[in-house]
């Protein structure tokens, strides 16, 4: 079993190497049609000249032999030299195709020229010469090449010296008619620093119609002073054979400009306060740089901070390289607490950009007392001389202890008939006071109740903030409440309900009657039958 796989496995790989052997013996063979790419073809009188691909056929002259051949004399150029001078048989009398070759040359096994009939579409090409100023067609055909195509890429055109890397991509194709040998592509960054990746890159063969690529990161140089920049030119060659061991190559470069440095630092700082104390607000911006920039400063306040003096927060300056400047602006509290302040933003345009430092992000702590008064009342609809229940609330939702005198406001014309309307309370970061009193209030209408006095004392600085008073109504008694629209809907109905029972009742009294004098008929008729 095991010599027979042997057996089949060499038979195989024979008829592959047979095949292969064959295949480039018919590429590399002049004869064989897949040796020639087809170039173009022409039509030609005396005089006329083709060109193609870098070559040139000129029609020279005629001769015609009677009863033998029709000779044409043709020229092969390639740019300004003349590869060859000869002549061919423009006639076509073997053949009874309408479309058929008359004669070829071969130059070299790189340029061939055929000469051909075509009597459907020209009657006069089998025999040219037969005719007053004749006329050939020429086909045009070169040997396959391959031809190599070579692209140099930068992921942008211009940097700064702030910029840290360039990447690069080499891309090479085929683009030809034919396999690449032995590929080479290679870049040369000049005075510029490989910092990763390869600048050279080797390649077996390259197949028609592919490509390859690679990448290399070069480093941005940082010495660059001058304020217009400095230019770079990376270049890239690329360099591979034919079957015949020709060799091919291409090049191409990439030009990079790299402008001068740009160095800007922004810096805020601002220091912890009371709530007395406003908050003084530092913003510090140095150009490190090596060319001036034209910046705007923007800044925002936080929530629960209004600014002094109508102060802007929008500062624009010309600042020089090595120039330090400082803008700064105070801030009221109106509540305690710790806030994050925005950043502050620094703007400028370089290399036709627009960029934005943003500055570091700070802490602001403001210490002291805030108070939050709430007050309600219970009902919301009272009548004279109803009690009503009021509630006060005292809460402390800053950071210090808080010492704290509360006196509520009743109302002129109310009456206290029982609890406290004044607290005195110290009050902890959290917590939280309450009294509630009762009243009566002798007159009608809406009264929106006052707010308390609360007068604050104790080791730290303090806020006080009330809720919205409540508003009660008062409803005078002798003064029916307005129906609702259900009650109305019920007084509607019950009278409606009655009246219909009413005049029901004399129907029903009627309907037992009938119902009894029925009964009594039919027992008179079964007792008559028995």
């Amino acid at each position: 079993m095991i010599p027979r796989r042997i057996a089949i496995m060499v038979t195989l790989a024979v008829m592959l190497s047979t095949a292969s052997i064959d295949v480039l013996s018919a590429t590399l063979d002049p004869e064989s049609p897949e040796y020639w790419s087809d170039v173009g073809d022409a039509t030609l009188y005396k005089g006329d000249t083709y060109s193609a691909k870098g070559y040139t056929i000129e029609f020279l002259d005629y001769e015609s032999v009677p009863f033998e051949a029709s000779l044409v004399h043709l020229e092969l150029r390639r740019g300004d030299d003349v590869l060859a001078d000869f002549i061919l048989n423009a006639t076509c009398n073997a053949s009874n195709e309408t479309i058929a070759v008359c004669d070829e040359f071969i130059w070299n096994d790189e340029v061939k020229v055929e000469i051909y009939a075509d009597t459907e579409e020209d009657p006069r090409s089998k025999n040219p010469l037969d005719w007053p100023n004749p006329s050939i067609h020429i086909n045009l055909y070169l040997r396959k090449m391959p031809e190599i195509s070579l692209e140099l890429e930068t992921n942008c055109e211009t940097y700064t010296a702030q910029d840290s890397l360039i990447f690069l991509r080499a891309i090479v194709e085929n683009e030809g008619d034919a396999v690449i040998k032995n590929l080479s592509v290679t870049i040369d960054p000049g005075s510029l620093r490989l910092t990763d990746g390869d600048l050279t890159r080797h390649w077996g063969s390259l197949d028609l119609d592919c490509e390859e690529e690679f990448h290399a990161r070069l480093q941005v140089p940082s010495w660059i002073t001058d304020p217009a920049g400095e230019s770079f030119v990376i270049f890239a060659n690329a360099t591979g054979f034919d079957e015949k061991g020709v060799v091919y190559s291409k090049s191409t470069s990439a030009e990079i400009l790299v402008l001068p440095r740009w160095g800007l630092k922004v810096r805020k700082s601002v220091n912890n306060i009371t709530m007395e104390e406003e908050a003084w607000v530092r913003i510090d911006v140095e150009n490190t740089g090596r060319e001036a920039l034209s910046i705007e400063i923007n800044d925002a306040t936080p929530e629960h901070f209004t600014l002094c003096d109508d102060e802007n927060l929008n500062w624009r300056y010309n600042i020089t390289p090595g120039e330090r400047v400082r803008y700064s602006y105070f801030m009221k509290p109106t509540r305690p607490g710790i806030f994050n302040l925005p950043p502050a933003t620094a703007t400028f345009s370089a290399n036709g950009e627009t960029i934005n430092v943003t500055s570091n992000n700070c802490t602001l702590a403001v210490d002291g007392a805030y108070i939050e008064v709430k007050k309600r009342a219970e009902p919301a609809i009272v009548t004279p001389d109803e009690d009503l229940r009021v509630i006060v609330t005292a809460t402390n939702t800053g950071n210090k202890d808080a010492v704290i005198e509360l006196r509520d406001q009743v109302p002129v014309s109310a009456r206290v008939t029982s609890g406290n309307t004044t607290m005195h309370a110290t009050l902890s970061p959290g917590s939280t006071r309450k009294i509630s009193y009762t009243i009566t209030l002798n007159t009608t209408g809406k009264i929106t109740l006052e707010a308390p006095v609360v007068a604050v004392t104790g080791s730290g600085y303090s806020r006080v903030t009330t809720s919205r008073m409540p508003v009660i109504e008062v409803r005078d008694t002798a003064i029916k409440p307005t129906p609702s629209t259900l009650n109305n809907q019920s007084d509607t109905i019950t009278p409606e309900a009655e009246k219909p029972q009413r005049e029901r009742l004399p129907a029903m009294m009627i309907y037992e009657i009938m119902l009894a004098t029925s009964t009594l008929a039919l027992v008179y008729l079964i007792s008559r039958f028995r």
